[in-house]
């Protein structure tokens, strides 16, 4: 494993047994004439490990945050007979897509394919280091021995 895809896992090991959960309430059909429709709230449901409750932000002007001992609630409540739905980013994947971009290696060879292909996942693994760098840091400080 490559030190930033061993980085991008030690990240993402301490939320085991899975991260947090990020989602959207996408409204198609505002039923209350209140929210709109679009994106109308956001918020996340906590793993497993914390008790899988949730939080929900409302987002305009009388926005609200709402808790949920049980996040699996809000789409029965606010789903409006299927006028809204909750849409999760799945973390677990997209670390996992990261992870298997840190380990892209570099293409042998002097044609052009090669040589696009080494610049192109340089450039992405960068990308990913910078966006990340101070939460990489912050692992490895924590997984540096102490003296």
């Amino acid at each position: 494993m490559s030190g930033l895809a061993a980085r991008l896992a030690a990240l993402l090991a301490q939320f085991q047994p899975e991260p947090p959960t990020p989602y959207i309430l996408q409204r198609d059909i505002d039923v209350s004439g209140v929210s709109g429709t679009g994106v109308v709230a956001e918020g996340c449901i906590f793993s497993s490990a914390a008790g899988s409750t949730g939080v929900t932000r409302w987002r305009g002007e009388r926005g609200s945050t709402v808790a949920w001992d049980h996040a699996v609630d809000v789409e029965p409540i606010h789903g409006d007979d299927g006028a809204t739905r909750v849409i999760l980013l799945p973390v677990s994947a997209m670390f996992a897509a990261l992870v298997s971009i840190a380990e892209l290696g570099q293409q042998r060879g002097g044609d052009e394919r090669a040589q696009g292909w080494n610049e192109a996942v340089c450039a992405v693994q960068g990308l990913v280091e910078r966006a990340l760098a101070p939460h990489l840091a912050a692992v490895e400080e924590r997984a540096a021995p102490t003296e």
